[in-house]
């Protein structure tokens, strides 16, 4: 299992914290509010928060610290958030 976290601020600049989960294979995605204790499961994030994600992998990736397969992933699922206008199926478990 791998874990990466990251944050935003919004318009409003409230911080807004963000969670991925890698484990067999399957990415789960998570976030919640700074002022907010509790965390909010989804099956994928919208796009704009998933390109966040992606850089902070690629840059993970740069000081080995994620695997390229991972970054690959999420490039699939970015691919079809683009194409679906915000659905994926791609979320699949991967070897």
């Amino acid at each position: 299992m791998t874990k990466h976290e990251w944050r935003d601020r919004d318009e409003e600049g409230e911080l807004t914290y963000y969670r991925a989960i890698i484990h067999s294979g399957r990415w789960e995605f998570f976030s919640t509010l700074k002022t907010d204790p509790e965390w909010n499961q989804h099956e994928v994030l919208p796009l704009e928060v998933m390109e966040q994600f992606r850089d902070v992998l690629w840059k993970k990736h740069l000081r080995r610290r994620a695997p390229l397969k991972h970054v690959d992933h999420i490039d699939k699922i970015i691919e079809e958030l683009r194409e679906t206008g915000g659905v994926s199926k791609a979320n699949e478990p991967f070897s």
